[in-house]
């Protein structure tokens, strides 16, 4: 044991000598390394190596043995104490001892000394430091920006290159001659010292020095922005861009912050819940029920509250129909008592009036009595608007309103009028009505009316726009009034000038039974909503459009009234008995309704063809349109030109009974030289789905044959009443028109035809087309 250690510490004594450390020690490193003293002294103690000494004297070296050893062999106890004080003395001596590379604490048992490393990035080469004072710029700009222009070109261009070519020497011949250029230019150490000082956090002072120093030095070479920062790093000075590489590093970096953070705000999270929850347990532990019942009464609340605001939101939907049907909002009691009480005022009145005319009081005979029941009950009570609400049901939705006594009779009180003039305001409207033949079906109870209405505006100053219509139309023998109402007038908002007159044309196409008391089929009135446009205005704005206008002109009173051959015969006693003598086998009694059944029959007539059918169009009955379709056309013929545009008419039409409306406008226009008449017409008419084509054709336009002269239009608007169901899953055509009008040609007085055979002007095809199907 004694040997051994003391043969140990001997070999490290003989390491730490210079011809042995530098054994392992390579040569390029002792060639740079600074001088090593390596010295042999006559004393016994180990020589020094650079400026570290190491103290380990031989105090046995003076006997003649390899290494101060012992030839003879002592006791066995002497050898225990020796061991002993040999321990210690190996320990003493290496105590203080440091590595002269690394400046660490030897440790004499360590199997591994350290070594000198080699020159690498961090232990690099002794080289000599030019002090900042002395530092020179010794080239010219030219000349540090063609060395910057070849410093890129190897570190961009030929070191990657040599690489792939793996020329080794080649490679370090390139790199040796960048550091070579690198340090050429001074600017580029300057420029790194100051890097590092600035990412090292440096004073302030030695950062300001070296800024101040690579600016003595000309700066950087033409070719490198520094920027605010004040230094170049890496890829500024050899222009690298950002790698394929680096960028997906990056973007994997800001990807893993992202989720760090998602995850940190998901655990703060379910930490605040796992405390809540913890508070709620807690809670549920001190007052067992509670929870339950805050979690009730908050969903009490809640049903409540939507409730609530269900049955507001039902209550003003009810508000706005009977304002659309009455045209004001009704009076409401303050309270149930006034509410009930109002209830049994309006049954006494109504069970008075029932009973007055089971009696056979006449409703009209005590005005006076019928005044005080009107003013207790009102328009606008309850049980009315009960009755208005059922009717309009009945009625599809239309608004209805209670109708007049005399028309519902048929006894009428007032004189009976096919056309009306009144003056509202700066507006005069005047209408007249005829009776339309060709689109009536008598046998069906259908009759067409068509009405012209002539609006003028006499202010000498205003302009007027027509922003909606509102019309009141009650049948004979019907107990309401249909109330039709739109905005614009045949589709649009025409604006008058002072002394500008505005004219269009509609039908009226009306389901009803003459009756033998009355010529009449209907009576109508209402009113147009128009605005006064300022000066300088053109248009109607969008708040006078949404308020429906600020003032009314009354459309006066007139009447729809039955021709002729469709009036009811009165029954008379003796044209009974004159027809009792001619046939006796004839029944005693005729009565009223076989009169009006034979009465209502069409009676032929010159004037107007019957209706005829011809074989309507393949396309048509199967619903596969071939050609393309459009709900206008423009024809010219003989020198006449006729356009057509139709629209559709919701007003007038309900999908659920497969009835729908359309309007069209036809605008002739003269294009010849001489002045044409209007002699008659003919449409052929052929709806979605049917074999036939309707042929309709009579006299003249509109119960008028118009003269034109050369030039001249003659515009009309007349309406389609179709019952078709469409077939909406092939197309949104619900019917197809085309037809002609036939003319002649007046001589120059204007009035006398110069041939007997007329011409045709042709009308061209169009369709009836349901607009929420259209584009």
């Amino acid at each position: 044991m004694k040997s051994t250690a003391f043969a140990v510490s001997a070999f490290l004594a003989q390491a730490m000598t210079g011809p042995f450390v530098g054994a392992f020690t390579p040569v390029s490193f002792q060639q740079r390394a600074s001088a090593v003293v390596s010295t042999r002294s006559s004393s016994n103690h180990v020589p020094s190596v650079g400026r570290f000494e190491f103290n380990l004297s031989m105090s046995t070296a003076d006997s003649g043995s390899y290494l101060g050893m012992d030839d003879e062999d002592d006791d066995e106890d002497d050898d225990d104490d020796e061991d002993l004080d040999d321990d210690e003395l190996v320990s003493s001596r290496y105590s203080g001892a440091k590595s002269p590379f690394t400046g660490l604490k030897l440790d004499p048992w360590d199997p591994n000394p350290l070594i000198k490393p080699r020159p690498s990035r961090y232990f690099k080469e002794d080289t000599e430091t030019v002090p900042d004072d002395q530092l020179v710029q010794t080239m010219s700009d030219d000349e540090r920006k063609e060395n910057l222009a070849v410093m890129r070109q190897i570190r961009k261009s030929d070191l990657p290159d040599l690489r792939m070519r793996k020329d080794h020497a080649g490679w370090v011949e390139a790199n040796n001659d960048l550091k070579r250029r690198y340090g050429r230019d001074p600017w580029f150490g300057v420029n790194e010292r100051l890097r590092d000082a600035v990412l090292l956090g440096d004073p302030e002072e030695k950062i300001d020095q070296l800024k101040a120093l690579a600016a003595k030095l000309g700066g950087p070479p033409k070719g490198i922005e520094v920027g605010t920062k004040g230094y170049a790093v890496h890829t500024e000075i050899y222009d690298i861009n950002m790698s394929p590489t680096r960028a997906a590093s990056m973007l994997e970096r800001e990807l893993r912050t992202e989720r760090a953070a998602r995850g940190r705000a998901m655990m703060a999270e379910r930490r605040k819940n796992m405390e809540k929850a913890q508070q709620q347990y807690e809670e549920d532990m001190q007052n067992p029920g509670l929870r339950e019942d805050k979690e009730a009464k908050e969903r009490r609340e809640r049903t409540m509250r939507r409730l609530m605001g269900e049955i507001e939101e039902d209550n003003k939907k009810k508000r706005e129909r009977a304002k659309d049907i009455l045209g004001k909002l009704p009076e409401t009691p303050e309270n149930r008592t006034k509410a009930m009480e109002k209830a049994l005022q309006e049954a006494r009145d109504d069970f008075k009036k029932i009973r007055r005319e089971q009696l056979g009081k006449s409703p009209a005979g005590d005005k006076a009595e019928l005044a005080a029941a009107g003013a207790a009950s009102g328009s606008g009570s309850s049980a009315s608007r009960a009755r208005e609400a059922a009717a309009a049901e009945a009625a599809g939705g239309r608004p209805r309103l209670p109708g007049d006594d005399d028309v519902t009779r048929g006894e009428i009180d007032t004189a009976v009028e096919p056309a009306s003039s009144t003056t509202t305001g700066p507006l005069l409207v005047e209408v007249s009505s005829v009776y339309n033949k060709e689109q009536s079906d008598p046998p069906m109870r259908k009759h067409c009316f068509q009405y012209t209405i002539r609006i003028t505006n006499n202010s000498p100053t205003d302009t007027i726009q027509l922003l909606g219509r509102r019309f009141e139309i009650q049948t004979v023998g019907s107990s309401m009034k249909d109330v039709v109402q739109g905005e614009g007038v045949t589709g649009r908002t025409p604006i008058l000038k002072p002394g500008e007159t505005f004219e269009y044309t509609s039908t009226a196409p009306l389901s009803v039974r003459p009756i033998g008391t009355t010529i009449i089929a209907a009576r109508m009135r209402g009113e147009y909503r128009y605005v006064t446009l300022a000066e300088g205005q053109e248009t109607a704005s969008e708040e006078q459009i949404k308020a429906g206008g600020e003032s009314t002109a009354d459309l006066a009173t007139f009447h729809f009234i039955f021709p002729d051959d469709q009036r009811v015969k009165p029954f008379r006693a003796e044209d009974e008995e004159e027809e009792d003598d001619e046939d006796d086998d004839e029944d005693d009694e005729p009565t009223a309704v076989a009169k009006e059944a034979s009465a209502a029959r069409p009676a032929s007539t010159p004037s107007a063809a019957p209706a005829s059918t011809l074989p309507g169009d393949q396309d048509m009955k199967t619903g596969d349109i071939s050609s393309p379709f459009t709900d206008s056309s423009e024809t010219v013929s003989e020198n006449v030109k006729v356009a057509v545009t139709s629209s559709y008419r919701p007003e007038r039409s309900d999908a659920g009974l497969d009835k729908h409306c359309f309007a069209y406008n036809i605008r002739i226009t003269n294009e010849s030289k001489q002045p044409i008449q209007l002699v008659s017409r003919r449409f052929e008419i052929q709806t979605i789905g049917s074999d036939n084509k309707d042929v309709v054709q009579g006299p003249g336009v509109t119960g008028r044959q118009p003269i034109l002269k050369p030039g001249e239009s003659f515009e009309y608007t007349s309406t389609a009443p179709l019952s078709v169901k469409p077939l909406l899953e092939k197309t949104p055509v619900v019917a197809r028109m085309q037809g002609e009008y036939n003319f002649v040609i007046l001589g120059d007085d204007g009035s006398t035809p110069l041939s007997s055979n007329p011409l045709q002007a042709k009308l061209g095809m169009f369709h009836f087309i349901l607009p929420a199907l259209t584009g």
